[in-house]
This record gives structure tokens, sequence and C-alpha cells, in this order.
């Protein structure tokens, strides 16, 4: 899938992405405000096979962002956690630093959004973002998607309580 502008394109997770996934699963800029935390090549082949088990079981779909004039790795974005009864998703994403504040994310997420409404039918995207990551709340929102509300203190990472934003986008949403 290519971006609307044309700078950028999603392409599927392959094999040999691992060693940039690495990159990003493991620096300190990108995990801070991401679920995950890989610290060796070895250890991401856990988020590599996740990544092959929701496309096969059909929970969910991530893709590699890059660049289209060089092809360059730029992160991931993707949807998980898809629940078809129920016609919703959760949707997740980062980036490699020196890819960041270039509206790389605000670029392909209306590719992802498109393939959920209307590829797989389903109504509901949702996005829970840590209270302290601001970049991605507004490209949450510069795309469409409201603030529904805040989770307190619902996970605990790195032995602190961390809050948690709701941001949902409807197939019915302008």
């Amino acid at each position: 899938m290519r971006s609307a502008t044309g700078r950028s394109e999603l392409q599927p997770i392959v094999a040999e992405d691992k060693v940039y996934i690495h990159r990003g699963l493991s620096h300190p800029d990108v995990v801070r405000y991401y679920a995950v935390n890989y610290p060796n090549l070895e250890a991401v082949q856990e988020q590599m096979d996740w990544y092959a088990s929701i496309a096969r079981e059909g929970t969910g779909q991530w893709w590699a962002i890059r660049a289209t004039s060089h092809h360059a790795f730029c992160g991931a974005i993707g949807i998980n956690n898809i629940v078809a009864q129920h016609r919703r998703c959760e949707l997740g994403f980062w980036l490699l630093p020196e890819h960041w504040r270039q509206g790389i994310i605000s670029d392909v997420l209306p590719l992802v959004i498109h393939h959920a409404f209307d590829a797989l039918g389903l109504h509901r995207i949702m996005a829970e973002v840590e209270t302290e990551n601001s970049a991605s709340a507004r490209v949450l929102q510069r795309t469409g998607f409201k603030h529904e509300g805040t989770l307190r203190d619902c996970e605990v990472k790195d032995g602190r309580l961390i809050s948690l934003d709701v941001f949902a986008r409807l197939a019915t949403d302008p």
C-alpha cells in the first residue's frame, strides 16, 4: 500500500526487517511510550512470531513503514485485537527516532483506517496512548480520533503506575 502523498508505503513485515524492529523496540526513546522492549536481536523473534500469529489467526495485521524514494525502514504500524463480532480493533504504531516529526504516521494512518473500515468492515478503531506521549495523541487527533477518556493508573511499567488516554475513531465519523 502506498500513501496518498507518495512519500511512504506500507509493506508486509518480513524476516529481513528483524534488525530494524530490534533497533526500534530496544531504543530508549521509542520504548519510553511503548509496551514492549527487546534487549537483543534474538529476543525480537517473539515480536516477529506475534506479527505472523495475528495475521494467521485473523486478529490483526502489522506493516513495515518504508520511505517510497529509497525503501528505508521507518517504523511499523498495525491493528490487532480484532474482535469481528463487535467490529472493533486496536491501533499501534512506532517510528525510529530519525523519522520523527516528518508527518509519516499522519501520511500512512489513513491507509490503515481505510483498510480497517472498508476492507475488514470494522466500525471502531481504538488506541491507548500513555498520557505523557503528547506526540502520538496529537497525530491521532489530527486524523480524526476522539479522546474518550483516561484510564488512570491502569498499568505498571518499569515499577510505576501509568495512565493511558483512550482515543477512538468510528467508521461513521467524518
